[in-house]
């Protein structure tokens, strides 16, 4: 099973997280003081891990049956390169226009600094890239980078890679400080790379024979325990303040468990995705590259509208059109960029690589 809707609407709720997690600093920066959202949208950031299990169960979902296969590492890395670099390219572009133009506007919380060739390839930096939100980016091609040697190995050896990589991690994170080693160490080390492995075994387990005792009923009161318990407890102990293996393994382990119910459901036909979220889910992308760069916009269209201190309808209007800007850009921009470049990928990669 190659497409999965539910997971695909998850994909539309953390990239709405990450969004609300932003908007939070547009309030307090643009409000005039009063501030209408609550704190523990603060969780909103955990979108991003959530991103990194789902891709990981992604990654190996639509590679089953295909390892081995004459030119399948090319047809992945040509699918995952295009898919992520000349969109975001575009975004990179414009933000170096913005940078240009009016510097002290971007990457205010690095001095208005950025390293400009290592941004533009997505390489390994102490400084986060000039698209800021595309650090995220850098990780996921790390994981792509190294999935792609493991599909030329048998299909049999995925599991014990996958878990041997973890392990590697694991043992690393606990006798050296990531963080201070070398840009390039760092990545290869970081332990949100866990989060990907953890989706990954999901996707494994999911479509094994043991999967059938991970049953709906089961699946439900995994939700409903994540979302009752779990997330409050991520929360109440601040697990998300800091990038180590207690947020991957606190926050990893969750979602992947979450992936694996929601998963579960659909294939057992228990639970159907809201066409919004598959929405969101689809445009998603999009949406994560520009949604920073539209709230700063609405933000200052707010402040200079000289906003009332002590009431809470000009925050209410102000979230409200920066949601309905985010999702309406995401749509404009996912279908006159994004959707050509990933048609044009899509031929090209059928004519070079699946007919041979």
């Amino acid at each position: 099973m190659n497409k999965w809707l539910l997971i695909q609407a998850l994909r539309g709720i953390a990239v709405l997280g990450v969004v609300v997690f932003h908007s939070m600093s547009i309030e307090k920066k643009y409000s005039g003081g009063d501030l209408l959202l609550p704190d523990f949208l603060l969780l909103g950031q955990s979108g991003v891990d959530l991103f990194f299990v789902i891709s990981g169960f992604v990654m190996v979902s639509v590679t089953m049956g295909r390892f081995g296969r004459n030119n399948e590492m090319m047809r992945f890395l040509w699918g995952r390169l295009t898919r992520i670099y000349p969109t975001y390219w575009f975004y990179f572009f414009l933000t170096v226009a913005i940078f240009l133009i009016k510097p002290n506007w971007v990457n205010s919380s690095q001095g208005h600094q950025a390293e400009l060739f290592s941004s533009f390839l997505l390489l390994p930096s102490h400084q986060l890239p000039l698209v800021m939100v595309a650090w995220s980016l850098i990780h996921e091609l790390w994981f792509y980078l190294i999935f792609s040697v493991l599909l030329e190995f048998n299909e049999r050896l995925l599991l014990p890679a996958l878990l041997l990589w973890g392990v590697i991690i694991t043992i690393a994170n606990a006798f050296v400080t990531v963080a201070d080693l070398s840009a390039g160490v760092r990545i290869a080390l970081h332990p949100y790379t866990l989060e990907f492995i953890i989706g990954a075994l999901v996707a494994i387990f999911i479509s094994s024979e043991h999967s059938k005792k991970f049953s709906s009923r089961i699946s439900f009161m995994v939700v409903i325990v994540m979302l009752t318990v779990g997330l409050p407890l991520v929360y109440a102990f601040d697990v998300l303040k800091d990038e180590n293996i207690m947020r991957v393994s606190a926050i990893g382990t969750l979602y992947g468990f979450l992936v694996l119910s929601l998963a579960t459901l659909e294939r057992e036909k228990k639970f159907f995705a809201p066409r919004f979220l598959q929405f969101i889910g689809d445009i998603s992308y999009t949406v994560y590259l520009s949604h920073v760069l539209v709230l700063s916009a609405i933000g200052k269209l707010w402040g200079m509208t000289n906003p009332a201190q002590n009431s809470l309808f000009d925050n209410m209007l102000a979230c409200l059109i920066m949601l309905a800007a985010v999702v309406s850009y995401g749509w404009l921009g996912y279908r006159l960029i994004e959707l050509p470049i990933l048609r044009v990928s899509h031929r090209l990669r059928t004519r070079w690589f699946e007919n041979c």
